[in-house]
């Protein structure tokens, strides 16, 4: 498919949805991809967004409170229904299961180690141990920012094989923007003038990309997960308290290998 064919495509998947859907949303978190498809959205009907986000280090969200400001957008989160987590030779991350009537919206929150003394963000407490709870779910198709390109620090690639996930009790997810790449994102996003969230992203020879600073990132919180980690030995250090702890990692609830059917050919 050529660029044009892309956004054409993608348009008429968000008009023949809009046809057919009841209640429709935007699942948004302001990165690159999702402020492409909201962009596209907005084109034909302004929706709901729903944003998921951690309370904590508000920085992080500064871009994100911009664009709802500016945009005068219509904004829902509401609690996970459960954690989870999930580790592999490179990042540990915090799950959040949001539901979505029946069914559950894998969300993972990345780490990045911080000591901070008695002022550290804990892990356990303020992420995995965060308040849960449910809600009345009111949409019934919610698009998303899903690449087939995409690839997930912890999982690995994620490629897509249709353009609508069914479900049964649960809104259908759209992925408006399965055929695009990421150069496709941004030339989509310069051309249009989309705000771009410069403490988080940069251009590099002329190529769009993430910093290796994560200090302005919402994928990630500021954090000591010390005693959560399989890595980290039985017993550790835990700078919130100044005194060694025993590691719990054994337990944790820790997040299954994800098996979603729109992942499968």
């Amino acid at each position: 498919m050529t660029y044009q064919e892309k956004i054409d495509s993608a348009k008429a998947l968000i008009v023949r949805t809009l046809i057919k859907a009841h209640n429709p949303a935007v699942m948004c978190s302001f990165g690159k991809d999702s402020m492409v498809v909201l962009h596209l959205v907005m084109s034909i009907r302004k929706l709901k967004v729903i944003f998921h986000r951690e309370l904590l280090q508000h920085h992080r969200h500064e871009y994100a409170n911009r664009v709802m400001r500016e945009w005068d957008l219509h904004v829902i989160d509401y609690p996970p229904a459960s954690t989870a987590v999930v580790e592999n030779d490179k990042e540990f991350n915090v799950v959040s299961y949001y539901q979505a009537g029946k069914g559950l919206i894998y969300l993972p929150t990345g780490t990045v180690y911080e000591d901070r003394g008695p002022d550290t963000v804990c892990a356990l407490s303020d992420l995995y141990g965060k308040p849960t709870g449910g809600m009345a779910y009111p949409f019934d198709a919610v698009f998303h920012g899903h690449k087939t390109t995409d690839s997930d620090p912890v999982i690995g690639d994620v490629p897509l094989h249709a353009d609508i996930a069914s479900a049964v009790d649960a809104p259908s997810s759209v992925f408006v923007i399965r055929h695009f790449t990421d150069d496709d994102v941004w030339r989509y996003i310069e051309e249009n003038n989309i705000p771009i969230h410069t403490d988080r992203y940069e251009k590099v020879d002329g190529k769009w990309r993430n910093k290796a600073d994560r200090t302005n990132n919402p994928d990630y919180i500021a954090c000591c997960y010390a005693c959560m980690s399989k890595k980290t030995g039985n017993n550790v250090y835990c700078p919130k308290f100044g005194a060694v702890v025993s590691n719990i990692s054994d337990r944790l609830r820790w997040a299954p290998e994800t098996s979603l059917s729109y992942l499968k050919r």
